[in-house]
């Protein structure tokens, strides 16, 4: 008897439990597009990205027009100054890769610099809104992150949070 006591109060207690919690979703990405800071770091990004490609490109170039030279002339050039401008081709495309390869680095270093703090304050604000609304769970919805969810038993609380961000 006690065990069957025991077992209601628990199944109860779990029943009660489940209906009483308050589950969410929002959309990140819309709350990250939704902030001016994301839209400076993507100017900020692609104006680095424009700058570096451009250079990669300028170097390209150069290295593309003395190869070509180098292949035009190397026929009737001395051994010793073909070997010459062969270490000067092969120092040339050494560095072009090395700066392509810091580049995009560079680029990722900085891409991270610029989100962490537009996500440490998204954060911030979903727990914010988490806590406010009394939710248990709030679901990112993008991504496939959640394949299936009825919305219509949770509410979406993108709505809250870009009004947070305000």
């Amino acid at each position: 008897m006690r065990k069957v006591i025991l077992t209601t109060i628990l199944l109860c207690s779990v029943f009660c439990t489940v209906n009483a919690q308050k589950i969410g979703h929002f959309s990140y990405k819309a709350v990250m597009e939704a902030m001016p800071a994301y839209a400076t770091a993507q100017r900020t990004l692609q104006s680095m990205r424009q700058r570096y490609s451009d250079e990669l490109a300028l170097s390209e170039k150069e290295f593309s027009e003395k190869y070509e030279l180098f292949i035009e002339q190397q026929s009737s050039l001395d051994p010793s100054i073909s070997e010459k401008r062969q270490a000067e081709l092969r120092s040339l495309y050494d560095s072009n890769i090395k700066f392509r390869d810091d580049s995009r680095r560079t680029l990722s270093q900085t891409e991270a610099d610029l989100m962490t703090p537009i996500k440490a304050r998204i954060a911030e604000v979903i727990k914010t809104v988490g806590q406010q609304g009394g939710y248990t769970l709030l679901i990112n919805t993008d991504s496939d992150s959640c394949p299936y969810l009825d919305e219509s038993t949770t509410d979406d609380v993108t709505p809250l949070l870009l009004q947070q961000l305000r």
